[in-house]
């Protein structure tokens, strides 16, 4: 009677572990897109589709090297701390790619590639899927495909978490153009 109530009370400490990351994840998402500071970032196509989560548009970022900062060489695949900016034309960029968190300033954390001799090291954002309608999805990677010299995501940042608010191709969001582009013409 007692080992069962130990189970049970395991149980339920368990559950309310995994509810609580879950909860905190979700909501450390939707507080950067309430609260973080806007950045587009220009992005390049990839082919898409995940069995688990569905459709979605995936992403590739143009900006994926910078000028590194850090005591050692960056790791392979190791943690790290992407100073941004905007550009003159409004775009993100990455000024530098740094081994510790800065304690001011705009910066996503992400995960370091190759580095090179000349100081300079690859990175990846987390946020590398735009998550659509699983039947509008189709349409906007072929928009997307057909434009992708003019695409950007709208991704909010703060503290460190990057959240993709919104895909674009020139000034529209795909998700307009996809609906449009699926309207026989007259």
């Amino acid at each position: 009677m007692k080992s069962s109530r130990i189970v049970l009370i395991m149980f339920w400490a368990v559950a309310l572990v995994q509810l609580t990351v879950a909860t905190s994840q979700l909501w450390r998402s939707e507080w950067t897109l309430h609260t973080g500071k806007p950045y587009k970032f220009r992005t390049r196509p990839v082919d898409p589709y995940d069995a688990f989560r569905g459709r979605y548009v995936a992403l590739a970022f143009e900006e994926h090297e910078a000028p590194w900062e850090g005591k050692a060489r960056a790791a392979y695949r190791g943690t790290a701390y992407a100073v941004v900016s905007e550009d003159a034309n409004g775009f993100a960029k990455v000024l530098r790619v740094t081994s510790e968190k800065p304690e001011s300033g705009d910066f996503l954390r992400v995960k370091t590639g190759y580095s090179g001799t000349s100081n300079r090291v690859s990175y990846s954002f987390s946020f590398d899927r735009f998550y659509m309608e699983e039947r509008k999805a189709p349409k906007a990677e072929s928009v997307y495909r057909e434009n992708s010299r003019n695409t950007y995501a709208l991704v909010r940042v703060r503290d460190g978490v990057g959240v993709i608010e919104d895909l674009f191709v020139g000034d529209k969001p795909i998700r307009e153009l996809a609906v449009s582009a699926r309207r026989p013409s007259p």
